[in-house]
């Protein structure tokens, strides 16, 4: 009888941990509603679209992370706590992405490398990583410089008020961003909808899931485009898969 009911409460605990509810948001930038932006429930693909001045209402419960993200915003993620549901709205603030300028013609002959500004052959790193770089990844092993009086500082006082792990974020959100434009470039909108039988609904949150499995972001890093096409066509199964058992 004792495990019986041991077993009742498990079952009931669980099902109150899943069970979501709506969380009422907003999307801002500088204080400013976007209309537009997707905001995606990472644990079950659900996807909503906020209206004209920002806001949108989305299904989640403590502990779901969700993602905003827009052509004209850098992609955010945040993790929903009971605390969220107390605040009406729930803002969510992002940054703006860098206008696109008007079409300037370039000569694609011209390079740093030929210049000679940087070696040829050396690594390009985007903005995000040049900043991680600058501040510095604490490890043990700079203790031994001490005793020579050559450690540098910035690495562990970042450490110690969580700058570069913020900063590790910032380049993850980043390459995710990056992987987002690839994939608009290779799948349209039609051939996820009526080849692969995702709702139309849920492309964006579709999208934002294939970018989280590793032998996509391979493939794609080895501009291996038609491998991780067929790739793509296995996960959308498992995709809907999820958005169905919710």
């Amino acid at each position: 009888m004792l495990k019986l009911t041991a077993l009742l409460l498990l079952v009931c605990t669980t099902a109150f941990c899943q069970e979501r509810k709506p969380l009422y948001g907003k999307v801002e930038a500088n204080k400013m509603g976007l209309t537009a932006v997707f905001v995606i429930n990472k644990a079950t693909g659900a996807e909503v679209k906020t209206d004209s001045s920002g806001n949108f209402t989305l299904n989640v419960s403590p502990g779901d992370v969700i993602v905003a993200y827009s052509a004209r915003t850098t992609v955010r993620e945040f993790a929903v706590s009971e605390a969220s549901f107390t605040e009406n709205p729930y803002v969510i603030e992002v940054e703006m992405s860098a206008e696109e300028l008007e079409e300037v013609i370039v000569d694609a002959s011209v390079t740093s490398q030929k210049l000679g500004i940087v070696p040829a052959n050396q690594k390009q790193f985007t903005q995000a990583e040049r900043h991680l770089y600058t501040t510095g990844d604490f490890k043990p092993i700079m203790l031994l410089g001490l005793l020579a009086g050559s450690m540098p500082l910035d690495p562990v006082i970042n450490a110690i008020n969580g700058r570069t792990k913020a900063m590790k974020k910032l380049v993850e959100l980043e390459k995710r961003e990056q992987l987002l434009e690839k994939l608009h470039n290779i799948c349209t909108v039609t051939e996820i909808t009526d080849n692969l039988k995702i709702p139309d609904e849920h492309v964006e949150g579709f999208l934002y899931f294939v970018t989280e499995d590793k032998e996509v972001q391979s493939l794609l890093a080895n501009k291996s485009e038609s491998l991780a096409k067929f790739k793509i066509t296995g996960l959308a199964q498992n995709y809907l898969d999820r958005i169905n058992h919710e």
